[in-house]
């Protein structure tokens, strides 16, 4: 499953590194303008979004924008994400 994480790239390596020995494809951001970060994310095929932040407003304008796009989910937690 191809996942873009939205996160302080800090944090996202730890989270990258478990979910890449699942099996799953990782993409780091992306970061800047919402509408083009959600079309960006779509060309590339990501299946779902985790975000790994609570006061960011940009990375959750992308994520609530990606799921309302796709319908696709959104994850705050990696224990909810399928192996």
């Amino acid at each position: 499953m191809k996942i873009a994480i939205l996160s302080a790239a800090d944090v996202a390596g730890s989270y990258t590194a478990t979910l890449m020995e699942r099996g799953h494809e990782i993409t780091i951001g992306p970061f800047g303008h919402a509408p083009t970060a959600v079309t960006s994310m779509i060309e590339s095929g990501i299946e779902g979004v985790l975000i790994l932040t609570d006061d960011d407003g940009n990375l959750e304008e992308i994520a609530a924008r990606f799921t309302r796009a796709t319908g696709r989910p959104i994850w705050r937690n990696l224990t909810e994400i399928p192996r």
